[in-house]
């Protein structure tokens, strides 16, 4: 989709609507419906203006394959993969209290420098029972400056 150049809006709005509809959702893959009645099903709900031919004839190949009731998933892989051709690099920061503009701005700034990313997408998740402090996650590196972790580590070492 993203070298169809597909608007990401569009790819959402597709998942949202199968998603959202359960009925929608069933007669898409049922085994039982025929694809002819798939694909007119498809035709109707999915139109111009709001969505385009490629995005219909891509939801037809996803039915036609039987994977359109992962369309969720789809959307969110085109989505990192379209983030990651532009530059931007996922990122998840776990906390207390919110932090303040700044300490985002340099929490971004010191991923971009370590990852030479242009920029970061990070989403935001309050987890109280970090007790305080952050948990920073960016690829396969987590950054534990939570006082669970600390605790945690403390932990391991009286055991030692």
């Amino acid at each position: 989709m993203y070298e169809l150049e597909i608007p990401g809006q569009m790819v959402k709005n597709a998942a949202d609507v199968i998603k959202e509809n359960p009925e929608l959702n069933r007669v898409l893959t049922s085994p039982v419906v025929p694809m002819g009645s798939k694909h007119a099903v498809i035709e109707k709900v999915f139109r111009e203006p709001e969505y385009s031919g490629l995005m219909v004839r891509f939801l037809k190949k996803a039915c036609d394959a039987g994977c359109i009731g992962q369309m969720g998933d789809i959307a969110d892989a085109w989505q990192s993969y379209s983030l990651r051709m532009e530059g931007v690099m996922e990122a998840e920061l776990h906390y207390v209290t919110m932090p303040g503009a700044a300490q985002i701005a340099g929490m971004k700034q010191f991923l971009c420098s370590r990852y030479h990313k242009k920029d970061i997408d990070l989403r935001l998740v309050m987890q109280p029972d970090l007790v305080g402090g952050f948990v920073l996650k960016a690829g396969d590196t987590e950054y534990d400056y939570s006082l669970k972790g600390q605790l945690n580590q403390l932990c391991r070492a009286v055991v030692r």
